[in-house]
């Protein structure tokens, strides 16, 4: 079940383009959340850089609440 958290995150990578890129030693622990919701699709590039893109069910969270 989404959370609060979850709901703000997730509109506001929608509302930058629908796209995180994450670089470096940094708790990726919300965005794992997003991913497991079925909110973002992770793209791993290499053991400290992930990308991350907005699933259509992640465009249909953000604005429906």
């Amino acid at each position: 079940m989404a959370q609060p958290d979850d709901l703000k995150l997730i509109k506001h990578i929608v509302a930058v383009g629908g796209h995180k890129h994450m670089i470096g030693e940094v708790d990726r622990d919300k965005y794992q959340r997003l991913v497991e919701l079925g909110w973002l699709k992770a793209f791993v590039i290499n053991i400290s850089e992930v990308s991350y893109r907005v699933t259509e069910r992640g465009k249909a969270a953000a604005s429906r609440f």
